[in-house]
């Protein structure tokens, strides 16, 4: 769905008026710090019961039935809001923005955008043997998104293994908030893939098969091992474990300005995704996601949900065969090159439906 200019703008009068309703009844420290460090930006809320019924009614659920995919969907929101949260906050306006679809590119990457940071928007790291995704996704739209605010001059990637030991846990699905959180807050340190020595907390996990958990044969197995279900919680590092890393963790690490959630509207996503960067998704995860596509990804007849969610990112968009496509990365090493097209547009298993994203501004 596309706005016009009078559309924004209206938007804009009626983010005044629900941002201050939702203040009383949510008193979030967050919208506070949104509105403080981003006062030239628009922000629209949403209660969680609304975004509950509106998914309950457009979604299907792979033969759950409501009661169990209204609980899935009030767990979902726990993990990707405050705790104690009653309404979604989310960004609707910004000067850097066009307002007039038209000046919208119909194709975008962002890796010929940012030439310079191609080789780490290329890339997201495989999660291997561990329950939670959203780490290794967060850590790669901060990389993406710093070595853009720096010009391409910073070539690093954050830590994931940092927001696995000191935001998530390893055993529990994904809790995006926390993850996040902990890098506006404590900000991450450098930290390389795994065994590549690199950075200060590189990740110690290798990577591995993930389709043996929803089916009984894996995929790829000749190039990745199948994950071992040797699940188990990491310690939060207080120094860095790369002992030829001679920078101090806490000299290392890099805080985001904020963090928040999209508009569901590919329009403004589009928009943030030219002007600052990747973002992060999810899609509901059916047994048609499991293997990379060939051309843009279709749903199946007949499909199956076999688990909660699937995080990755969003690097661009286009067009093809007249179908709107997001252009993706995923996190399995079984997806080869890993970039993928998922269609646009259409909010389908969600998509659009919670993006989130951090930016890295100068605020003096």
């Amino acid at each position: 769905m596309e706005f016009s200019q009078a559309d924004v703008r209206m938007l804009a009068l009626f983010a005044v008026f629900w941002l201050a309703l939702a203040h009383r009844s949510l008193g979030s420290e967050h919208i506070d710090e949104l509105l403080r460090k981003h006062p030239t930006w628009s922000f629209e809320v949403e209660s969680v019961e609304t975004f509950i019924n509106k998914a309950l009614h457009e979604h299907s659920f792979g033969g759950q039935n409501l009661q169990e995919a209204e609980k899935d969907l009030r767990e979902e929101v726990k993990r990707s809001l405050a705790p104690g949260a009653t309404h979604i906050v989310r960004k609707i306006g910004d000067p850097k923005w066009e307002t007039d679809p038209s000046k919208v590119p119909s194709f975008f990457d962002a890796r010929e955008r940012w030439p310079a940071c191609a080789p780490q928007i290329s890339f997201v790291e495989d999660e291997g043997d561990c329950y939670t995704d959203t780490p290794s996704v967060i850590s790669s739209v901060l990389t993406d998104r710093y070595c853009i605010f720096t010009n391409g001059t910073w070539k690093e990637r954050f830590s994931q293994e940092m927001l696995i030991g000191c935001a998530e846990l390893c055993t529990g699905n994904s809790v995006q908030y926390f993850s996040w959180n902990y890098a506006k807050s404590q900000g991450l340190p450098t930290g390389g893939t795994h065994g590549s020595g690199k950075g200060c907390v590189p990740y110690t996990l290798p990577a591995c098969d993930h389709t043996p958990w929803y089916k009984t044969e894996g995929l790829n197995r000749e190039t990745v091992s199948p994950c071992q279900g040797i699940i188990f919680d990491h310690d939060c590092p207080k120094k860095c474990t790369n002992v030829k890393y001679k920078t101090p963790i806490d000299k290392d690490r890099v805080q985001p300005t904020t963090f928040y959630h999209m508009l569901k509207s590919e329009f403004y996503v589009r928009n943030e995704i030219m002007n600052y960067g990747p973002v992060m998704a999810r899609v509901h995860l059916f047994d048609d996601f499991l293997e990379q596509p060939v051309g843009i990804w279709e749903e199946k007849p007949g499909r199956k949900r076999v688990g909660w969610l699937k995080y990755f990112k969003i690097i661009g968009w286009g067009t093809e065969n007249g179908i709107k496509y997001w252009l993706c990365v995923h996190t399995w090493d079984t997806w080869g090159d890993k970039i993928f097209k998922f269609p646009r547009g259409e909010n389908l298993d969600g998509v659009e439906s919670l993006v989130s994203c951090a930016v890295f501004e100068d605020l003096d």
